[in-house]
């Protein structure tokens, strides 16, 4: 160790001073070596430079070490320290004392590294040194490196304040024997912290083994056992050590080691041995393996067994084995990929999948899956296992084409990816199955679900789907789309004279005309009966898109010969472009709709484009107005409003009709008149009426509750009224809300009760049989016959408002008492509404007529309203 410019005193000290100097140095010399020998800690190492500052008298002695910090910058970090009450004081709050960067102070550790000790006066010192130290009032700095094999590792610094302090060479040379101890000491403590480490690690790791571990010496006398795992079925007890191998352990386990120990002697190197012991009435299989390690003491080689129970492995591999019996059992074909597609392995069933004989299918192996599939699908198969040997994808379920002798067959094959030990991808394992048969059969399913069975053209769902995605195409590329209605004039004319087969004939070959006149990207769907709807996307030239269209109405024009019949059709066509007339495709749709129904008013067997119709103010309104009504329905905005009816003997409200309520945000209020049929024609009533007689059972669970048994009648649609699962679908709803179908009063108005008397009756007598209530609504519009009354299961009529509004007449009075008298010779209850004044109420009284609704009550109000009224029903007549 050297000295940078050191600033010692080497004047001749007088023999005593000398003499007292050294005494008292190596005096402190031998107490550092104590507390170093002792134990390497903070406190030890304090106490040494408490012994360097008492002895040396400076005002603080300080240890640093060195560390990296998180900017993987070389610092000095300040590890103890030993100080006057006055430094302590100081020092605490010098943060910039505590963590030193090599970087800042050159002067200083460029000397620390080689070695040399640093010894200053302040003025002595560089500028960053000078004001490291002037904030501490530190006049003399002595830092003396800590050295490592050859490396600084830290340093001691004495630092004297107030006054410079001049250091003899006898001090300096204690003090680096001071710092070499401490280096020595911390490279103790370092080697030991290591060694405690290593040693907490490998007992760590024989703890969490399966394997027990026995070491033992050439004369067979067991030094050492470790087992911590409870479940391993062998435990020797601790006095095991120092006892021979054929004493302490089961006799089949020692003659196993000692045979394969002299197997190991003679061979010299590792030896594996297997022995089977009895325990608990079941055998357990094990398997050893030996090898030799030095001994700690001598120059002779113990041995080590590694003896692990291996009874579940063999089970798992007889399971294993059955598993592989039991899949050469099965039609799935299991095979084994390599990352690059190459087969290598199968199961039985591959062979049976190609049609090969047994003899031949060793020929595969080696070669790529994907010589053995149609060369359509081979560049997909390959995609998915380049995907799947990359680690884009865990697992795939592919469908490809299998060849299989003269006929492919269809193969839905679920891949993954096969990972080593080290979780690389190191193959690829499929199970390849047979799905000719289901496939096919899907097909034609998906064909079913999206064409029309009569025309094999797309129906809705398959026109929609192709309409958003032209409508998609066409925003990003600022395209056009056009959509026309196409209706069939006088349609019902060739089905009442010719029978429906004409009528399917006629269909099937001008879709077939229709389909001839389109380009190869546009659609042409049955929308429903003798409607059809074409799709043509890109379409950016209007003089194309009119001369498609007549060019659709030319073919549907040429004659049909039907049964030797020569036939004239002829078609109308409405034509709507996205964007120009509509900006999504529901609105789209609409307009189109509209057009066509305006081309069959102004004549029928002509096109017209909605840009043409002159007046399309009020025609744009009635579309978006249908678009809003369909967007209320779906989000379920329709409100539903309650008109009592009250019985006048009681004076009590004994039901409630549920009405549909619209509020429009661009018109307000919108009449059910004026919506219901629009909600009809877009074909979403039925919606519409779930709706409403969902709200209604909600409701009247509630009243039920509070006011006891009330009826609430709710109006059924003819498309409600003929759905398949109708009555199942009223009676689950009404059960769900712990209701009773006597509970609800089903209106049905007489012109659709009396449409198709036959088939009404059927689906009329199932809702009666099944314990809901049945009315006429609007009775005396629909002209029906007192027969046909007495053949419907119907339990109450209802006179529409229209009579009501009558009876301030002769004529009125007994068309009403007519009806009234007839209801009663069918045992029918009668109901009258459209009441709105205390006079008729008093006539109807007098007639025999004792339920009425009508405004003089209530009109129809939300159901808080209804609720109040229910309260208070006698205030209706008050």
């Amino acid at each position: 160790m050297h000295t940078s410019n050191l600033i010692s005193n080497n004047t001749p000290l007088p023999l005593t001073e000398e003499l007292a100097l050294y005494k008292r140095y190596l005096k402190m010399l031998e107490h550092i070596a104590g507390l170093l020998l002792e134990k390497t800690s903070e406190q030890s190492l304090s106490g040494v430079l408490r012994l360097l500052s008492e002895t040396t008298g400076v005002g603080c002695c300080a240890l640093f070490l060195n560390k990296t910090n998180q900017h993987d910058q070389q610092i000095a970090k300040l590890n103890c320290t030993w100080s006057t009450g006055e430094a302590v004081s100081r020092l605490s709050n010098f943060d910039h004392f505590r963590e030193l960067e090599f970087q800042r102070y050159p002067l200083l550790f460029d000397a620390l590294q080689v070695g040399m000790v640093f010894c200053k006066h302040l003025p002595e010192l560089s500028p960053a040194e000078a004001a490291l130290f002037a904030t501490q009032n530190i006049q003399t700095a002595l830092c003396v490196p800590l050295l490592m094999d050859d490396e600084m590792e830290g340093f001691i610094g004495l630092f004297s304040q107030h006054t410079a302090r001049n250091w003899h060479t006898v001090e300096i040379d204690v003090i680096c024997a001071v710092a070499n101890s401490i280096a020595l000491a911390l490279t103790r403590k370092q080697a030991e912290q290591s060694l405690e480490v290593n040693a907490h690690r490998l007992r760590t790791l024989v703890g969490s083994t399966e394997d027990m571990i026995i070491e033992y010496d050439q004369n067979h006398q067991i030094l050492n056992v470790w087992t911590d795992n409870h479940a391993f079925p062998i435990t020797l007890e601790n006095h095991a050590q120092g006892l021979a191998l054929e004493i302490a352990l089961p006799y089949n386990m020692a003659q196993a080691i000692l045979s394969a120990s002299t197997k190991l002697r003679t061979q010299q190197h590792r030896e594996t041995f297997e022995f089977t012991l009895r325990i608990h009435d079941e055998d357990r299989f094990f398997l050893g393996r030996l090898q030799t390690i030095p001994a700690e003491t001598t120059d002779m080689r113990n041995t080590v067994a590694l003896i692990r129970d291996i009874s579940d492995l063999m089970h798992e591999e007889a399971q294993r084995l059955s598993m592989l019996e039991t899949l050469n059992l099965l039609e799935e074909a299991i095979i084994d990929l390599s990352t690059d597609g190459l087969l290598l392995n199968f199961s039985a069933a591959w062979g049976k999948l190609l049609d090969v004989p047994a003899d031949r299918e060793y020929t595969h192996i080696g070669q790529p899956l994907t010589t053995f599939v149609c060369k359509e699908d081979r560049a997909a198969l390959a995609a998915v296992i380049q995907q799947l040997a990359v680690g884009k994808l865990h697992s795939q379920v592919i469908r490809f084409r299998l060849l299989h002798g003269e006929e492919p067959i269809w193969i839905e094959a679920h891949l993954l990816a096969h990972h080593g030990h080290k979780h690389e991808i190191t193959g690829l394992r499929g199970v390849l199955r047979d799905i000719t048969t289901s496939h096919l059969q899907e097909r034609r399913i998906t064909q079913l679900a999206l064409h029309d069975a009569l025309t094999q053209l797309p129906n809705r769902i398959l026109l929609e789907d192709h309409l958003q995605q032209a409508i998609a195409r066409a925003t990003r590329t600022n395209d056009k789309v056009a959509l026309g209605f196409i209706d069939l004039d006088h349609f019902k004319h060739i089905n009442d004279t010719m029978g429906h087969k004409a009528g399917d004939t006629v269909l099937v070959t001008l879709s077939q005309r229709l389909s001839a006149v389109l380009r190869s990207v546009d659609t042409l769907s049955r929308w429903g009966g003798d409607e059809f709807v074409v799709l043509l996307p890109e379409a950016n030239n209007e003089a194309h898109i009119r001369n498609i269209a007549e060019r659709l109405r030319d073919a549907a024009r040429a004659s049909i010969d039907i049964d030797g019949n020569e036939t004239k059709l002829t078609i109308s066509i409405g034509f709507a472009i996205y964007p120009d007339d509509a900006d999504s495709a529901e609105t789209l749709m609409s307009v189109a709709d509209h057009t066509m129904f305006h081309a069959k008013g102004v004549g029928r067997n002509n096109v017209q484009f909605f840009q043409d119709i002159h007046d399309k103010t009020l025609d744009r309104e009635n579309v978006l107005m249908q678009t809003r009504l369909s967007h209320a329905i779906h989000n379920k905005t329709i409100q539903v409003f309650f008109q009592p009816v009250v019985d006048t003997r009681t004076q009590e409200i004994v039901s409630f009709e549920a009405l549909a309520r619209w509020h429009d945000d661009e018109n307000g209020w919108i009449p059910p008149a004026t919506f219901i049929p629009m909600a009809e024609h877009l074909g979403i009533i039925q919606e519409l009426g779930d709706q409403v007689f969902d709200h209604t059972l909600q409701r009247l669970q509630v009243w039920h509750e509070t006011h006891g048994k009330i009826q609430a009648s709710v109006n059924i649609s003819r498309a409600q009224l003929f759905t398949p699962a109708f009555v199942q679908n009223l009676l689950d709803k009404v059960q769900h809300y712990g209701l009773q179908p006597q509970d609800v009063i089903l209106e049905i108005t007489e012109s659709v009760a009396l449409l198709d008397l036959s088939y009404e009756s059927k689906r009329l007598q199932e809702l009666h049989d099944a314990g809901f209530t049945l009315a006429i609504d609007d009775f005396g519009t629909g002209y029906s016959a007192l027969s046909q009354l007495h053949a419907m299961p119907i339990d109450i009529l209802k006179i529409d408002s229209s009579f009501t509004s009558r009876l301030d007449t002769t004529d009125g009075q007994r068309i009403v008492q007519a009806i009234v008298q007839m209801a009663d010779a069918l045992s029918l209850k009668m109901i009258v509404e459209g009441v709105e004044s205390d006079t008729t109420v008093q006539y109807l009284q007098s007639i025999g007529v004792h339920y009425i609704q009508g405004h003089f009550f209530s009109e129809a109000s939300p159901a808080g309203v209804c609720q109040l009224l229910l309260q208070e029903s006698v205030s209706l007549f008050s």
